[in-house]
């Protein structure tokens, strides 16, 4: 997704608009039928004028009648993302910087310090499987390979929200 697709939904709940695509986003929602004088305004103006910021995108968003959340983190309402941050961390750096088996540790040290992340995040079966990967060398391959699957198919949604 380019800046340009962005909608002021997407905007205002915290997709990120570079500064020099102010005016294209703008014209953009012209062109998509939202109007107000600051959006007219934003999407005229030049690349500098963006970058020094005489238009704030979050006053054409109140005025479009999408007000920016204004959160003290944006992690708190979303789904476990403070800690899915992290895991999704782990996983990518999997078998590029980390191996598997270091991916998973520190997938257990996350959930285990998150008593409502253990079973989402299949913690007896991540530990069940590092056991199996320390106690039997000569299976190491094939645990490895079952530790990749667990860890590719945890998903944000499966676990509950920081904030109920």
């Amino acid at each position: 997704m380019t800046s340009r697709d962005v909608t002021p939904e997407q905007a205002s709940r915290g997709r990120v608009i570079p500064d020099r695509d102010l005016a294209m986003v703008a014209a953009q929602w012209l062109v998509d039928g939202y109007d107000s004088p600051l959006l007219r305004e934003m999407a005229s103006l030049t690349p500098r004028q963006a970058l020094e910021g005489e238009v704030r995108l979050a006053e054409v968003l109140a005025e479009l009648g999408h007000p920016v959340r204004n959160l003290g983190s944006p992690y708190e309402q979303d789904p476990w993302r403070g800690h899915w941050e992290s895991i999704w961390w782990a996983v990518d750096r999997m078998d590029g910087t980390h191996r598997p088996y270091a991916s998973a540790q520190y997938v257990l040290e996350i959930i285990g310090d998150h008593e409502d992340l253990w079973e989402p995040g299949g913690g007896e079966a991540l530990v069940a499987l590092l056991r199996d990967w320390d106690e039997e060398p000569e299976r190491r391959p094939a645990v490895d390979e079952q530790i990749r699957a667990h860890l590719r198919g945890l998903r944000e949604d499966d676990v509950p929200p920081l904030i109920s």
